[in-house]
């Protein structure tokens, strides 16, 4: 395989990088292998959600469960016959 380098990486974009890599638990060439795989719809790297799964703090599944509680309950008068 080769190697690519990149120069004049604007800082904000390489600190998204290193946080991104930091929060997956990843290296930062993998990372960005991942990010060019995805934002060019390589055939080798599903457009899936398989990346999100478990990276949400216990702060975030707390946020969501609260902003989507309203969505479990039902409403009976559209449910009625």
């Amino acid at each position: 395989m080769s190697q690519i380098t990149i120069r004049k990486l604007p800082e904000n974009l390489e600190n998204q990088i290193r946080r991104l890599a930091q929060k997956n638990r990843s290296s930062l060439n993998k990372t960005i292998i991942e990010l060019l795989a995805y934002a060019l719809g390589s055939e080798d790297k599903k457009r899936d959600l398989s990346g999100l799964a478990a990276s949400w703090s216990e702060d975030e599944i707390k946020e969501f469960e609260s902003n989507t509680r309203h969505l479990e309950q039902i409403d009976e008068d559209i449910w009625k016959s």
